[in-house]
């Protein structure tokens, strides 16, 4: 709902178009930076109680918009200041969620592969839902009425994990007392490197993000848009997240059944097909099928990294490596946008799309012939960190 309607709120308090873009670019380095070192502090206080104050600070930083809008009017720099203490609290709370999961799938009783999916499916429920809602909104009352709505989402969040029993997420190890955020920061970059899976889904997944987000965000909005068809960029983005759904829920349903490196080249075969019929910029009426098998496609593939990586994170870094791939796949879509943007002007729209395909295909045949994904179904032979060894880390390098 916010993605839609702050945007809204500061061209109509400012009447700067680029006041938005200021915005959401002076989120961007905070965004890192909370991303780093928001996984230090989950794995120092508990990934539960992070989470939630993570989300009532979000809640304070949304609902303090209309206050301010009401006692003394918005500025371009009121905007700027509340979009980065938003950032900083939003992406740790992210990443504590992540870091959550592991725990409650254990706690349910129920398996990883089954959360994750249903996690990925509803998100992308609400990601179609949201901006929805607020669009009806925006029209029928004030932004900041929406912006009050989304601050009680961001409550509620935080209450619905309060539910959950303080034994859940508690803080897994006393934190080092020597070294520092620094040295915090090494352990879990030493475990993310140390093992060769986990290195290899991330760089997998930063790949993936480097063509998808260009992908979404210029090549096909300009296309269309072009050819005079905005309407069939959101019906295209919408059957995407359709795909992205079925997929998701399918993952949910019986990913436990088949091999892991079964389900993840299929997915991959599957989007690439898709990816590549909406890269190549064919008629409408193509690119909306090819939408919806991208969608099915590249679904499971966030719950299946989730698996992965949760499953052979040890529990007390658990938290700053999946910020470190957080922050990795943050970097990939400014730096992939930005990427595609200047390959439009050099060699033309149709060319770029061509060569983000080839890309997408690459990383499809990198998950085919990496030696280190070729056993993903294997336990991991050894966790990498012990809570004796507070001074340093020596992960494990697994064979896989």
């Amino acid at each position: 709902m916010a993605t839609i309607a702050l945007p809204w709120l500061v061209l109509l308090r400012t009447g700067d178009a680029a006041a938005v873009g200021l915005v959401a670019a002076a989120s961007a380095l905070p965004m890192l930076v909370s991303a780093v070192g928001g996984g230090v502090l989950i794995d120092r206080v508990g990934r539960r109680r992070l989470s939630i104050g993570a989300d009532l600070a979000s809640a304070a930083c949304v609902a303090a918009l209309p206050v301010i809008d009401s006692v003394s009017g918005l500025t371009v720099a009121w905007f700027v200041v509340l979009g980065i203490a938003g950032a900083l609290f939003d992406v740790p709370g992210m990443t504590a969620r992540e870091a959550l999961a592991p725990d409650v799938a254990s706690a349910a009783g129920i398996g990883m592969e089954r959360l994750a999916g249903l996690r990925e499916s509803i998100g992308g429920g609400v990601v179609m839902l949201g901006p929805a809602m607020a669009g009806g909104l925006i029209m029928l009352v004030d932004p900041t009425t929406v912006l009050w709505l989304t601050a009680a989402c961001s409550a509620l969040a935080a209450l619905t994990t309060l539910t959950l029993p303080r034994s859940i997420g508690a803080r897994p190890v006393a934190p080092s007392a020597a070294g520092g955020l620094r040295a915090d920061v090494a352990r879990g970059f030493s475990v993310l490197i140390g093992d060769r899976v986990l290195a290899c889904i991330t760089l997998v997944s930063a790949a993936s993000v480097v063509v998808l987000a260009p992908l979404q965000n210029l090549v096909l909005p300009v296309y269309l848009v072009d050819k005079g068809s905005p309407g069939g960029f959101g019906l295209v983005v919408s059957l995407l997240a359709v795909g992205g759904i079925g997929g998701a829920g399918l993952y949910a349903a019986i990913g436990s059944r088949w091999p892991r490196r079964s389900v993840f080249l299929a997915a991959q075969v599957m989007s690439t097909v898709g990816i590549a019929g909406l890269a190549l910029l064919p008629p409408v009426p193509v690119m909306l099928g090819a939408a919806v098998l991208a969608g099915i496609g590249a679904g499971p593939l966030p719950a299946l990294f989730l698996v992965l990586v949760t499953e052979r994170i040890p529990e007390e870094v658990r938290g700053r490596v999946l910020g470190l791939q957080n922050a990795v796949s943050m970097t990939a879509v400014p730096l992939g946008t930005l990427g595609a943007g200047l390959l439009v002007e050099w060699i033309g729209l149709r060319q770029t799309g061509a060569l983000l395909a080839v890309g997408w295909a690459a990383v499809a045949l990198a998950v085919a012939v990496l030696p280190a994904l070729r056993h993903l179904d294997a336990e991991p032979k050894d966790r990498g960190v012990t809570t004796a060894d507070a001074g340093a880390v020596t992960p494990a390098v697994t064979e896989q």
